[in-house]
């Protein structure tokens, strides 16, 4: 018994380094300068796993107070720490704490939680807001690298109630916003599209001629790339971890055969020997003590035999498991994948129907959208931060890049349309 636990925690311990590279590779995407002074704040996400333990990961919402509700501790303050420092202080929470689970045959499993089995990623930041003079005001999710301009256009483009009564020709502008929100849409599906067909290995090249800016389109067509990369090195050393257990099996099974052939003929000699103790007994010739040692020993040796057989056919009933999931990683992928481009093929169709709803829309007021964007001026842009040395307000613009709590204010100027309007090509044919 102490062999095998000694096997098992070996294996265990194989399992926790390929999360730990796996780990490495995902949140090699994000530059390391920014993830490592990322301050952690109310409304970011954690995730906390132990690969050793499947059933063992949970998401954890960091809620006003700072704190997050980990399973086996309780709340644990991370508000203000970097991911590194909540990597320790989770860590160190959990350690030797024991997690049971049970197994498909019914039995419970306890794990004893080490410190460098326990992995803590930044799964979702806290969300930006968005205000003012925008289509669909509103929280959104913060993606790293968002600037004001992508976050307007998530809120549906620019978009002022009070210049739309006064004058329909403002219509145009937020066409126009929607419009190239939609294009970017639909380049990410397409995008999605060939990187699904690529991972289930059909030749397909990559869409080109997509109305959208060219470091977008290439920005796409690497993130895809990085995602099929990805997602077959995680195959990989899914099937590398199944193939070292099954290697780890097949040793044990190896011990256990050799201490089987030990165990059957100990259990023989035992038999033998009580078979002549019991003629001797017969005869007289031995006393009842004896026999009743030799009785002692025939089942002890024959108890020690059904213990290894019992050990040997639940190894090999595991090896069996491994082999089958390691069968099932390419065919899991590969049905994964059908579904995913099934709804970015979906998604395409959506997008393509309002593409030439909006597109329909900017033709009845295109020829009045220069007129109108000249007389309108640019937005008023206006980012609320908040910083550990407390609340910031920065004078915004398009470019400027965003922080995981931002909230972005946005308006419009209010001005005088009716010379536009009297200006516009269209205007002398406008119906009355």
């Amino acid at each position: 018994m102490k062999l095998l636990r000694s096997l098992l925690s070996a294996l265990s311990m194989t399992m926790a380094s390929t999360r730990l590279a796996s780990f490495a590779g995902a949140i090699a995407l994000i530059p390391t300068a920014a993830l490592a002074d990322y301050t952690l704040q109310p409304g970011d996400t954690l995730e906390v796993s132990v690969p050793g333990i499947p059933d063992f990961r949970q998401r954890l919402l960091i809620g006003v107070d700072g704190e997050v509700n980990l399973a086996l501790v309780g709340a644990v303050q991370v508000s203000g720490l970097s991911i590194q420092q909540a990597q320790e202080i989770i860590a160190g929470s959990l350690a030797s704490k024991q997690y049971q689970r049970g197994t498909a045959d019914g039995r419970e499993v306890t794990h004893l939680i080490q410190t460098d089995q326990v992995f803590v990623s930044l799964a979702e930041y806290r969300p930006i807001y968005v205000n003012g003079d925008v289509a669909k005001p509103g929280e959104y999710i913060f993606r790293p690298g968002m600037t004001v301009r992508q976050a307007v256009a998530v809120a549906g483009g620019y978009s002022a109630a009070q210049v739309r009564i006064a004058n329909p020709l403002m219509e145009a502008a937020d066409f126009r916003s929607e419009y190239k929100a939609l294009w970017a849409q639909f380049a990410t599906e397409q995008a999605r599209i060939w990187r699904l067909r690529t991972e289930l290995g059909e030749e397909v090249e990559h869409v080109k001629n997509v109305p959208v800016p060219e470091a977008l389109a290439e920005r796409l067509k690497q993130t895809a790339t990085a995602h099929i990369e990805a997602r077959l090195s995680d195959s990989e050393k899914d099937k590398e971890l199944l193939r070292r257990a099954v290697e780890e099996t097949n040793l044990q099974l190896g011990l256990l055969s050799e201490k089987k052939k030990k165990d059957e003929e100990g259990s023989q000699a035992d038999a033998d020997d009580y078979e002549s103790v019991r003629t001797l007994f017969q005869k007289g010739l031995a006393p009842t003590t004896r026999l009743s040692e030799a009785r002692r020993a025939v089942l002890m040796s024959s108890t020690q035999l059904l213990d290894t057989i019992v050990q040997a056919s639940n190894i090999e009933r595991q090896r069996g498991e491994y082999v089958r999931q390691m069968n099932k990683i390419d065919s899991e992928r590969q049905i994964a994948a059908l579904g995913e481009l099934q709804e970015a093929y979906m998604n395409l169709a959506q997008i393509s129907a309002r593409l030439e709803g909006t597109a329909q829309k900017l033709a009845l007021t295109g020829q009045a959208q220069s007129t109108l964007l000249i007389a309108a001026g640019r937005p008023e842009i206006t980012v609320h931060r908040k910083r550990e040395q407390g609340a910031e307000t920065l004078p915004g613009s398009e470019d400027l890049g965003l922080a995981p709590g931002d909230v972005v204010e946005v308006v419009l100027p209010k001005v005088d349309f009716s010379g536009a309007v009297a200006s516009s090509p269209r205007a002398s044919g406008m119906p009355n």
